[in-house]
């Protein structure tokens, strides 16, 4: 692994850019784009990688005050459209014109984002574990008794809050203890007033009344028992949006791209191969 700090706009991006194709092709590959989920970084992401590096350049990064990226101060205000910026920056940075958006979580809602504003940047988008809108009960489920989630996070830390709700962003009777304390840890790097500003940002949220402006070819990709990505909801989102495909992970709840990298590898190879730039050779 040998990670860059780019800077793009106001902050510096820790990123990886990995290409392990075959460097006697006549072509450039295509490059996947990963965008992590809410408070996380790029760490999350690892054991996808190496399933996809050696067909396509795999460009993951920390996003905007997360993991080893710049930290913005207390009271800032952070929008899907800035995430979209940032990595549109990025991709400018290492002049890489066109990407195959795959986003987890939230970082889908930011890839539908980018497929509303930037829609010229992206070859397709694949969305894992991805709602259109916070599903209401995660709400309040996630303030864990407090008035809202900034206290839950001003009274237990990231980490510790992170333990109460883990088994709504990860499917615990699936993952291993140590994955659970390990994905705990990583959430509790992220302070606390980003993931304040940062749920804040995920509860306005609600991209359902333009779902079908966006015609960029889309994988959803789910667990079927996922509590914040429900089934009903991917169906809902692949009639809404024109040229969606449906895949549910059978027997998984949230965070299959963890859980099953090699099935989501799968998935994800088969769908963005119809929509490549180039012929492997």
């Amino acid at each position: 692994m040998s990670y860059r700090t780019i800077r793009v706009g106001d902050i510096d991006i820790r990123c990886e850019l990995a290409d392990y194709t075959r460097p006697w092709r006549n072509a450039p590959p295509d490059t996947v784009l990963l965008f992590h989920g809410y408070a996380r970084n790029l760490l999350f992401w690892q054991p996808l990688v190496p399933l996809l590096a050696a067909d396509y350049r795999v460009l993951r990064f920390d996003a905007r005050g997360c993991g080893e990226t710049t930290k913005p101060p207390p009271g800032s205000i952070y929008s899907f459209e800035q995430f979209v910026d940032d990595a549109v920056g990025l991709m400018d940075a290492l002049k890489i014109e066109r990407v195959h958006w795959v986003g987890e979580s939230s970082g889908g809602i930011v890839g539908l984002t980018a497929a509303l504003t930037h829609a010229s940047r992206l070859h397709t988008l694949t969305l894992c574990d991805t709602p259109f809108k916070r599903p209401p009960d995660i709400a309040s489920t996630y303030t864990v008794g407090e008035t809202d989630r900034a206290a839950a996070f001003e009274k237990y830390g990231v980490g510790g809050w992170c333990r109460k709700t883990l088994s709504y962003r990860l499917d615990t009777t699936k993952a291993t203890p140590e994955l659970c304390e390990w994905y705990i840890a990583q959430m509790d790097k992220t302070p606390k007033h980003i993931a304040a500003a940062l749920e804040r940002m995920i509860g306005q949220g609600d991209l359902w009344p333009r779902l079908p402006e966006i015609a960029t070819p889309t994988l959803i990709l789910a667990g079927e028992k996922s509590p914040i990505a429900k089934e009903a909801m991917m169906k809902e989102m692949q009639q809404r949006l024109p040229a969606a495909k449906l895949v549910a992970l059978r027997g998984y709840g949230h965070g299959i791209h963890l859980l099953a990298p090699e099935q989501c590898a799968r998935e994800i190879r088969t769908f963005i191969d119809g929509y490549r730039d180039t012929a492997a050779a």
